[in-house]
């Protein structure tokens, strides 16, 4: 189950774009641009103290398949992929069930969120319902509560709990024109607020690259969107500047937003660093982003770039793709095979939690004999992994 058929799907993140000029005196800028062009390698321990694996139980019930995004609680492991919502044991991997069922019948959902469906206070895991709603289901698979849609809002993906019981949606600026990016709104659709939209550009079509990406952290929501180069904190009344990136050349003007989906031979998305993943911890900001360097037609679609920021240092790195087209993280922890982060979460313990794919795994112990005899004997176990079986999941307890 390796990375198969992931980019058609990531126009449901975001793509770092230019913003009007803000008070950078206000708010820290990360220099995304240098360290892209200075990218090298990333160790584990850069950011990481240990790491865990967990391989999930490979049953015909629970075959995870693609777009994958894990999450970890002390004791149980959440996989939230397409159309699939499953619950694991932390412990040992052992399947437990499915939350909720994908159909047509009573408390079933039309589709399983990729951007934030995990609610870590409350337990609950949220799939987007039939009737402009979204089902939201505890660890035991029970329909807990409904959120509805505000009927001035189309159907999207771009949604996250701001508190208990009040959640923002982004809508996109389709005709380059719209007023309001953010709305602020109850469990029942009612909405509370409404954040405006300072960008325009010109359509000559009836679609724009329209997607963002939405993070919690610390019980705080936070929102970049495309075409524009900040992160922004959301408060109840306002956004407020949270880091800038500063991405020079690699940042595309918001004018061209429109031009941004459309394929070609060249296309202009791949010029531009384009923002697919923005998590937190106490010491760290990570984040990905598709960039094609070297503008190459490749095998997987443009390639996909990890890095942090370093708050202590003030440093931002990133680490240069590899055979693979992907960012690996070299893993000089317990000199295994390298990570490729992908759609990870972090948690309230200040942990990162990823997933390694098993067929990955079956190829470093192929292509590593001598290293593979010094393993300790947990590890040299996932030697067992056959083709197919499910991903290995690995849990990084992060500096502080």
């Amino acid at each position: 189950m390796a990375m198969k058929n992931i980019f058609p799907f990531l126009i449901c993140f975001i793509f770092g774009c230019s913003s009007p000029p803000q008070n950078d005196a206000t708010f820290e800028t990360i220099d995304i641009e240098k360290a892209f062009n200075n990218a090298g390698d990333i160790l584990l321990s850069d950011f990481a103290e240990e790491i865990e694996y967990i391989p999930l139980e490979t049953l015909r019930e629970c075959v995870i398949g693609d777009w994958l995004r894990v999450f970890a609680t002390n004791d149980y492991i959440i996989a939230i992929a397409f159309r699939q919502n499953y619950l694991f044991d932390r412990k040992t991997g052992r399947f437990i069930r499915e939350i909720g069922k994908r159909g047509q019948g009573p408390n079933e959902y039309m589709a399983t969120h990729i951007a934030a469906p995990f609610d870590e206070n409350r337990k609950t895991i949220r799939s987007r319902g039939f009737r402009r709603n979204d089902l939201e289901y505890d660890l035991e698979g029970n329909v807990v509560r409904k959120i509805s849609y505000p009927n001035e809002l189309p159907y999207n993906w771009w949604l996250i709990a701001f508190d208990e019981n009040r959640f923002i949606m982004y809508k996109k600026n389709q005709k380059g024109n719209e007023p309001y990016k953010l709305y602020l709104f109850d469990q029942k659709g009612n909405v509370i607020n409404r954040f405006p939209n300072h960008h325009s550009f010109i359509a000559n079509r009836n679609s724009s690259y329209g997607d963002c990406v939405f993070y919690k952290w610390k019980n705080e929501a936070f929102f970049y969107e495309n075409c524009v180069d900040t992160l922004f904190k959301v408060n109840e009344n306002e956004l407020t500047p949270y880091y800038r990136f500063q991405l020079g050349k690699y940042n595309p003007p918001y004018s061209e937003k429109q031009n941004l989906p459309w394929p070609s031979e060249k296309p202009m998305r791949n010029r531009y660093i384009d923002f697919e993943t923005i998590n937190e911890s106490d010491r760290f900001l990570f984040f990905a982003f598709s960039h094609d360097k070297k503008d190459l037609k490749r095998r997987n679609g443009i390639p996909y770039n990890f890095g942090f920021y370093d708050k202590e240092t003030g440093i931002a790195r990133i680490s240069e793709i590899d055979y693979t087209e992907r960012s690996p993280i070299i893993n000089d922890v317990d000199d295994f095979a390298p990570i490729y982060p992908f759609l990870w979460s972090i948690n309230q313990s200040g942990e990162l939690i990823a997933y390694m794919e098993a067929d990955e795994i079956i190829e470093w112990f192929e292509d590593n004999p001598e290293k593979a005899k010094k393993l300790p004997k947990h590890l040299q176990e996932l030697s067992k992994l056959k083709i197919g079986d499910n991903q290995v999941v690995v849990i990084a307890k992060l500096k502080k």
